[in-house]
């Protein structure tokens, strides 16, 4: 699956590619209408009247992709009650490993690739949500372990009245975060812990000339920029971030959004001169799911131009093109930089060096500290 893009009309195609096609959905493109809602309203009152009313989900931050405004909007609306979990999608799959005799969860949400490597290892029901062929193949695992629901891309989170203290200037691009003034001015998230935090690594690696194979233009990167690091923080550093006591974080696009629009933060977004990478998020159906009526009509609603629209709010572009809508678009510019410049690449390939990654990553930089 190999993911290229333009997020401008977000990108990507291919044979066995994961393709971030605006194109591949007629526009407004939706299963879920008056007489689906009723349907789903009714099916979820029966579930809930023989599984509670109760759904437990890993990997489900408030603060990340506008999960807590997910989670309110659907309890508001349908009466379930669905808890946020502070878990990233490595811990989710940590936690997930441990629980296989005894299941806690009954549904999970990823990055795409530590998504793909759960599916691997078994810890997933197959499940095909309510308008499964609305989603392009290329964003679903075919026997249905998983499926896409939105993507970000790794930029630059700039908190500009914390950097303007500092004197130096607004860094358009990954070569300027390894000069000397930026000490102690850059972060970002334990790769070993955070998913997007390793895509923020991996996008340093693939910017700078490396492959699957050959992963030492990454690590020499990083381990340059090491001296400059704040810190490696193993929970998100979003609220660091906002209070300005990180002035510039590798995270996703959206955050630095949701920072300037939503919690009105002094915030920029800057997408690096050299390029960058987007990275898909996806759900799935945990297997020997406690309350699996509630996880699936919960999964078939996630799939619905609906959930994707809330989830859009907080820009992280959705599968469903028509769930972006011109407002929230319009909000998602850059300072610095271009979408026109994201390098494409193999996920399934990706997933296969992940973990070789993170060992490199560890004994080579971090251990460097």
């Amino acid at each position: 699956m190999r993911i290229n893009g333009r997020v401008s009309g977000l990108v990507v195609a291919a044979v066995v590619v994961l393709a971030l096609v605006a194109g591949a959905f007629p526009a407004g493109a939706t299963h879920f209408d008056a007489k689906a809602r009723a349907e789903f309203v009714k099916a979820l009152e029966e579930a809930k009247k023989i599984e509670g009313n109760k759904l437990i989900g890993y990997d489900h931050q408030p603060n990340y992709a506008n999960w807590g405004g997910v989670q309110k909007f659907f309890t508001e609306k349908y009466g379930l009650i669905w808890p946020p979990d502070m878990k990233s999608s490595v811990t989710a799959m940590a936690a997930l490993i441990a629980e296989q005799a005894n299941p806690q969860a009954s549904v999970v949400y990823y990055n795409a690739a530590i998504g793909s490597q759960a599916a691997e290892r078994g810890l997933h029901e197959p499940y095909k949500p309510k308008g499964w062929e609305l989603i392009p193949p290329e964003h679903k695992d075919p026997d249905g372990k998983w499926f896409n629901i939105h993507y970000g891309t790794i930029a630059f989170v700039i908190n500009m009245k914390a950097l303007e203290r500092t004197k130096v200037p607004v860094p358009k691009c990954w070569s300027d975060l390894v000069k000397p003034e930026y000490k102690n001015l850059v972060a970002y998230d334990d790769p070993t812990v955070q998913g997007t935090a390793f895509d923020a690594i991996f996008t340093a690696l693939w910017v700078h000339g490396g492959t699957y194979d050959n992963l030492r233009p990454g690590i020499e990167y990083l381990k340059k920029l090491h001296p400059n690091i704040i810190s490696y923080n193993k929970e998100t550093s979003y609220n660091p971030s906002l209070r300005g006591e990180i002035p510039i974080w590798l995270h996703a696009d959206g955050s630095g959004y949701k920072m300037k629009h939503h919690d009105r933060g002094p915030v920029e977004v800057v997408i690096p001169c050299e390029g960058t990478t987007v990275f898909p998020l996806n759900m799935a159906l945990v297997k020997g799911a406690p309350t699996p009526r509630l996880a699936k009509l919960t999964l078939d609603w996630l799939n619905t131009e609906e959930a994707q629209r809330v989830f859009a709010e907080s820009f992280f572009r959705p599968i469903h093109p028509g769930a972006l809508t011109p407002e929230i678009e319009a909000k998602m510019k850059p300072l610095h930089g271009s979408y026109d410049n994201i390098k494409p690449y193999d996920l399934r390939r990706k997933v296969k060096m992940v973990d070789e990654y993170k060992k490199a990553w560890v004994e080579e930089v971090r251990r460097a500290r």
